[in-house]
């Protein structure tokens, strides 16, 4: 990270492996409630093909989505998720553990027209940034944007 105050923090968030593996549990378990159960075996049928699809399309959103936040003094908070940076404003009610980041955010009115005003939240796993990086953040979200 550099040392000077006036340039920009940059944190590459990859995908979280703890993340994927629980998932994975999940499904697992789903399954197996699904045939445990005392349905019709077509409606088991059903419900393993849902899961599956559900699995599928869940995993392909968790290795795909590559988001970078990043600080300046003079721009704040930015946010790109793939495309370009856009000014984003840190909400009061973003969570901060140890394990996991919760940040909640909206886009600045001047940044996108259509999303101004629409919240979102960001899962921010421990493992998806270096230790390092990960203590970072938390300390610039806490000095910065939740007070």
């Amino acid at each position: 990270m550099p040392k000077a105050s006036n340039a920009a923090l940059l944190f590459a968030i990859k995908p979280s492996k703890r993340l994927k593996r629980l998932v994975i549990i999940v499904h697992a378990l789903a399954l197996l409630a699904s045939m445990a159960n005392a349905l019709v075996f077509s409606v088991k049928i059903s419900l393993w093909v849902l899961i599956g699809l559900h699995y599928r399309f869940t995993g392909r959103r968790l290795t795909a989505k590559k988001v970078t936040v990043k600080y300046s003094e003079s721009l704040g908070w930015e946010l790109s998720e793939g495309v370009g940076f856009a000014s984003i404003e840190i909400l009061k009610s973003t969570v901060i553990t140890t394990f996991a980041l919760f940040l909640h955010y909206k886009y600045s009115s001047q940044s996108r027209l259509g999303m101004s005003g629409h919240k979102k939240t960001l899962l921010v796993s421990n493992d998806a940034l270096t230790d390092k990086d990960y203590r970072h953040l938390i300390v610039k979200l806490k000095t910065t944007a939740i007070k």
